[in-house]
C-alpha cells in the first residue's frame, strides 16, 4: 500500500504539530540566505519545524558521501552562522562507505569545530561512527539510508550504536513494518523522495563514496541498466506517520520552477536592507 499523497491537496500535513524535519542543503548556493532557502525550497512546511539542515560544508572531507562534493553547493561559514541564529542544528553527511585513519585525522579539526549538542553526523560506516562517538560524544549519530536498514532486526541492531536510524523510503509503504518498530521516536522517515524511492540498487551512493575517497569509481547510477518505475517527485503521508508515533522526517528539495531565482532575489533584498541599516 503506497503511503504517498498529492502535495497540492495535502500540503498542510507538512505543518502537522509535533512533526520535525531535517532538510537537505543540496540546492543551496553561497549567495543564498538560509531562511530564504527554507522559505522557497520547503515552502510547504514552517521554519519552526526544521530541526536541522543536512549536507556538507566547504571543508573538503574525504569522508563525505551521498553525493559528489561540490563547493558551490556547500554550506559556508555564513550559512552555519545563520543556522545558529535561527536555532537550527547542523547535520553533517559523513556517509562515505569507507573508513580511513588518515582521512579521519584530516577531518578531526573540522569535526571539532562543529561539535556541540544538537548537531549530528550521518554515517554509513560503523567504524567511523564509533570513532566519532568516542572522540566527539556531543554529536548525535544518525544511521544513513545508505546502510539499507530495512528490517526490524537491522533497526534494533543499529540503534545500539546510533541515536537515530533512517530506513529506506520504500519501507514507508509497509504499514505492518512501520507499526512493528518499537522506538519510533528514534526513527527518521523520509517525508518526500525522488529517484531513490523506486531504485532497486541505489548503486550511485557507492560511486560517490569511491570518488570522495579517491578510489577508482566502479559504481554509478543503475538507471541506464535496470528499468524501474519512475514516479518523479513523491511526498509521503506525514500526518498518518505522525499518528503512528513517528516525529522526525527528512526532506529533499523537490523545488518548484524558478526556486533558485526567487531565493536569490529574496536574499539580495535582505542583504541590501542589512547594508542600509549598517550605513545609517
Amino acid at each position: 500500500m503506497a503511503n504517498t499523497i498529492d502535495l497540492k491537496k495535502h500540503h498542510r500535513d507538512f505543518k502537522t504539530p509535533g512533526a520535525f524535519f531535517s532538510i537537505s542543503s543540496r540546492k543551496i548556493t553561497p549567495e543564498m540566505n538560509i531562511a530564504d532557502y527554507i522559505k522557497i525550497f520547503y515552502m510547504y512546511t514552517h521554519s519552526s519545524q526544521v530541526e536541522s539542515v543536512f549536507g556538507n560544508t566547504i571543508f573538503p572531507s574525504r569522508l563525505y558521501g551521498g553525493r559528489s562534493f561540490k563547493l558551490s553547493r556547500s554550506l559556508t561559514h555564513k550559512h552555519i552562522h545563520e543556522l545558529e541564529e535561527l536555532g537550527i542544528n547542523l547535520s553533517l553527511t559523513m556517509t562515505g562507505h569507507f573508513f580511513d585513519t588518515d582521512d579521519y585525522h584530516h577531518s578531526r579539526e573540522f569535526l571539532r569545530t562543529h561539535h556541540r549538542k544538537g548537531n549530528s553526523v550521518i554515517c554509513t560506516n560503523d567504524d567511523l561512527a564509533r570513532r566519532i562517538r568516542q572522540d566527539f560524544p556531543d554529536y548525535s549519530l544518525k544511521a544513513s539510508i545508505i546502510k539499507q536498514i530495512d528490517t526490524i532486526e537491522k533497526i534494533e541492531q543499529n540503534l545500539e550504536l546510533y541515536d537515530f536510524v533512517v530506513p529506506p523510503m520504500d519501507r514507508n509503504d509497509d504499514d505492518a513494518f512501520l507499526e512493528s518498530i518499537k522506538q519510533k521516536t528514534r526513527i527518521i522517515l523520509f517525508g518526500n523522495a525522488n529517484c531513490a524511492y523506486t531504485c532497486p540498487l541505489r548503486s550511485c551512493y557507492l560511486g560517490f563514496s569511491q570518488k570522495s575517497a579517491g578510489q577508482p569509481v566502479t559504481a554509478a547510477c543503475s538507471k541506464p541498466k535496470i528499468s524501474r518505475l519512475d514516479l518523479g517527485s513523491v511526498y509521503f503521508d506525514i500526518k498518518k506517520f505522525k499518528k503512528m508515533g513517528f516525529r522526525y522526517f527528512k526532506l529533499v528539495p523537490l523545488a518548484p520552477p524558478l526556486a533558485v531565482s526567487a531565493t536569490l532575489h529574496l536574499s539580495r533584498a535582505r542583504n541590501r536592507r542589512k547594508e542600509g541599516r549598517l550605513n545609517r
